[in-house]
C-alpha cells in the first residue's frame, strides 16, 4: 500500500479494527498517534492523513488534500467474463496500471455462471479496485461495467467514445461538431481499437507502429471469441491481432495487452 484510500463519506469517521486498513496502519506500517500517512481520496485528491486518535478498537484520521491526482490513462479494455477469482486479480492489476475503463461482457463461448455470480451482480469487486489504487499511489478508480451481450457492449462503447469526441471538440473549438464515424475514418495503420485472438497468421502489435488514443482493447473469455464475434468487432472498427504464438489465459492476455500498449504510447 503506497497510499491510504479514503472515501469522501469516510472522512472524519473512525476506521474500526475489522477494517483491513486499520491492520495495515497498525501492524504493517506500525504508525502511532500523531504520525502522518500518505493518502488519497475518492474525490480525486492526494494528500496526507494524520492519526488523531488510535486505540485497540479504532483509528481516527484527519485528511488534508494537497494536490489533484493525475488522470487515468486513455486506454480502456473489454473482457469476456472470467472466473470471479481471476476477475479480482484483473481488476486490481489493471487499476494499478491506470486504465480508464474495464468492461466485462458475456460472450458466445463464455461461462454464463461467471456473469451471474454475486461478484459481478452485487459489484463485490470494489475492494479490488481500491487495492489496485492504493498500490499505484493514485486514488482514481476505473469505470467498471458489465454487459449481457457483445452487441450491447459495443453499442455502449460507441456511445461513450462519441460523447468523449464531442466533449473534446467543444473544448478545442467552443462549438459542437458531429463526431467522426469511428468505423470508417480510422486509418488501419493507426488503430484505436484492437481485439486480441490466438492465430499465427494474424498481425501482431509490432505491425502497428502508431496507436491512437483513446484506445480500446478487447480480450476474450477462456474459450476466446467466435468467428461471428470477431466479425462483429471488425464491423465496429476493431482490428484483429494476436499476442504471439502461445495461447494465454484471459488475465494474462489482458495484462500483457494493456502493458504493451501503455508502453507503446509512452505511458509505461
Amino acid at each position: 500500500m503506497n497510499i491510504l484510500y479514503l472515501k469522501e463519506e469516510e472522512l472524519g469517521i473512525p476506521l474500526y479494527r475489522s477494517d483491513a486498513r486499520y491492520g495495515h496502519i497498525t501492524r504493517v506500517l506500525r504508525k502511532k498517534q500523531g504520525e502522518i500517512i500518505a493518502a488519497g481520496c475518492s474525490d480525486g485528491s492526494l494528500g496526507s492523513a494524520s492519526i488523531e486518535k488510535l486505540s485497540h478498537e479504532s483509528i481516527l484520521l484527519s485528511y488534508r488534500p494537497e494536490s489533484e491526482a493525475p488522470s487515468l490513462y486513455p486506454v480502456n479494455i473489454l473482457i469476456g467474463f472470467p472466473r470471479p477469482i481471476q476477475a479480482g486479480r484483473i481488476l486490481k492489476d489493471l487499476t494499478s496500471l491506470g486504465l480508464r475503463r474495464i468492461w466485462f461482457t458475456l460472450s458466445e463461448l463464455g461461462e454464463k455462471s461467471y456473469a451471474e455470480s454475486s461478484f459481478f451482480r452485487t459489484r463485490h469487486f470494489e475492494s479490488h479496485l481500491i487495492e489496485g489504487a492504493m498500490q499505484s499511489g493514485n486514488p482514481r478508480l476505473p469505470q467498471v461495467e458489465c454487459f449481457w451481450s457483445l452487441p450491447r457492449a459495443c453499442d455502449a462503447l460507441d456511445a461513450a467514445q462519441r460523447v468523449a469526441a464531442s466533449l473534446d471538440s467543444d473544448a478545442a473549438t467552443g462549438a459542437r461538431t458531429t463526431p467522426r464515424d469511428f468505423v470508417s475514418e480510422v486509418p488501419a495503420e493507426e488503430p484505436d481499437r484492437l481485439v486480441f485472438h490466438p492465430g499465427e497468421k494474424l498481425p501482431k502489435l509490432a505491425d502497428f507502429p502508431r496507436l491512437r488514443t483513446p484506445l480500446w482493447l478487447a480480450v476474450g473469455s477462456e474459450r476466446g471469441w467466435t468467428e461471428a464475434e470477431l466479425e462483429l468487432l471488425r464491423s465496429r472498427g476493431f482490428l484483429v491481432c494476436s499476442l504471439g504464438r502461445r495461447i494465454l489465459k484471459t488475465e494474462t492476455a489482458a495484462l500483457a495487452a494493456a502493458s504493451i500498449v501503455l508502453s507503446r504510447i509512452g505511458l509505461l
